[in-house]
């Protein structure tokens, strides 16, 4: 089954559908006819439609003068072309066994299987047809007909043609007095003895008019078809454009991207390159820092051990001292009257408290220099993990970082003010954070 996809079809895809899956062919009975071969003729339905057309234009003129059933004939068929026609303009798809069901109810019910399984429908239509070789003479007779009477225009054209394939028989009908009789055997007669052919107007009007006609139909086709083909040609190539733009913005919009990614993959390399860089520079120190940390951490350690302990024996050592300086005070402020007992306990509890001091220094010293040096270890962290980061810090920020992260570390015994260097690093840094 030939199906097409949903679309608006031109009078060219429908006569291609067509053409190539059906065909058509007159039949004309023996007394409508001089030459015509119906099983020789084969037509499209394009043929069909302007074969029709130009039958029944004919009669129809003719009917003005002459009524006759060949015009009836014709007019509906020509109506049931319509109809197809109208039918191809309002399916959604082109559909053969559809299509052969439609021709079949419409057109013909008289089908018959060709070559290529292809189907030919029979017209039957009770009428001459203008594709009679001799359709010529038919139409110069009618024309002398109607100029002498307008009697029975039917049977006068059909004993026209009975006694054109029968000559001999002329001369019987023209002591007939009917007036369908006796003219065409007038009319044949005079063409046989006088062999005149027809005058100017009837070439003119038989001949030159016929072709004419044809001539300007086959012209209003072609330029039917021509705007058929450029309007579809015009829509398709709109359509073709529309894409062909779409697919430029794709494409500058997927270089855009690409141009953007390029960018910051860029920016990520020279980050990571920067990075790199950092870390070199500040691997060893951050190194050096975080050992100073821990070896200081363990001297804190010691140092709080050995402060405890001294404590614990100043303490033990000044209960010895105070029995013992007791017993031998009474002695000494019998010989030196102006030195009093509690003098010398003063003086001892001055010495101890002095050396706790020490002491105390000592640890508080290396508690903050472990302290120190893992601030600078984080710092340093810190300020790597920004530049990796991508975030920027310009040359002045960074030297003062620099300068900063290796100045000099106070040890604590000394009372300096050493906040405002790691305040001023965490200020530059954190300004830069992202």
């Amino acid at each position: 089954m030939n199906r097409w996809d949903k679309m608006q079809f031109t009078k060219t895809q429908i006569s291609n559908f067509l053409n190539n899956n059906v065909s058509f062919r007159f039949s004309i009975s023996d007394n409508n006819r001089i030459k015509f071969d119906e099983y020789q003729e084969f037509f499209t339905f394009d043929e069909v439609e302007k074969i029709v057309k130009s039958n029944f234009d004919y009669w129809n003129s003719i009917s003005d003068k002459e009524p006759n059933h060949f015009q009836s004939n014709w007019r509906i068929l020509s109506d049931r072309i319509k109809s197809i026609r109208a039918y191809f303009s309002e399916i959604e798809t082109l559909n053969l066994e559809d299509t052969n069901n439609y021709i079949y109810r419409t057109l013909s019910s008289n089908r018959v299987n060709t070559e290529q399984d292809k189907l030919t429908y029979i017209i039957s239509i009770d009428s001459p047809i203008d594709r009679d070789k001799e359709f010529r003479k038919i139409k110069s007779f009618i024309t002398f007909y109607i100029g002498q009477t307008e009697i029975n225009l039917v049977e006068a054209v059909r004993n026209f043609i009975y006694l054109s394939k029968n000559m001999n028989i002329v001369g019987n009908y023209l002591s007939n007095s009917s007036h369908y009789q006796f003219y065409p055997a007038l009319f044949l007669l005079r063409k046989y003895f006088s062999n005149i052919r027809e005058n100017v107007s009837d070439f003119e009007k038989n001949i030159v008019a016929p072709l004419s006609n044809k001539l300007q139909a086959i012209s209003d086709d072609s330029d039917k078809q021509y705007r058929e083909i450029t309007a579809f040609t015009e829509t398709k190539y709109d359509e073709i454009q529309q894409q062909f733009d779409d697919k430029i913005s794709e494409l500058e919009k997927f270089q855009e991207s690409i141009n953007n990614w390029q960018i910051e993959k860029q920016d990520k390399f020279s980050d990571l390159e920067e990075t790199y860089k950092n870390k070199l520079s500040l691997e060893e120190p951050e190194k050096l820092w975080n050992e100073r940390a821990s070896e200081y951490r363990k001297q804190a350690r010691n140092w709080t051990i050995a402060l405890v302990i001294a404590v614990v024996a100043l303490i033990l050592a000044f209960i010895k001292l105070v029995l013992a300086i007791h017993s031998y005070s009474l002695n000494i402020i019998k010989e030196i009257p102006f030195i009093s007992e509690s003098f010398i306990f003063i003086s001892v509890i001055s010495f101890f408290i002095y050396i706790v001091r020490v002491l105390i220094k000592i640890v508080m010293s290396n508690h903050h220099l472990a302290a120190e040096y893992m601030q600078k270890a984080a710092l340093t962290r810190f300020y790597q993990s920004l530049t990796y980061a991508g975030t920027y810090i310009d040359k002045e920020e960074r030297l003062i970082i620099i300068n900063s992260l290796f100045s000099r570390v106070d040890t604590g015994l000394i009372k300096t003010d050493s906040s405002n260097d790691s305040e001023a690093i965490l200020a530059i840094l954190s300004k830069n954070i992202k």
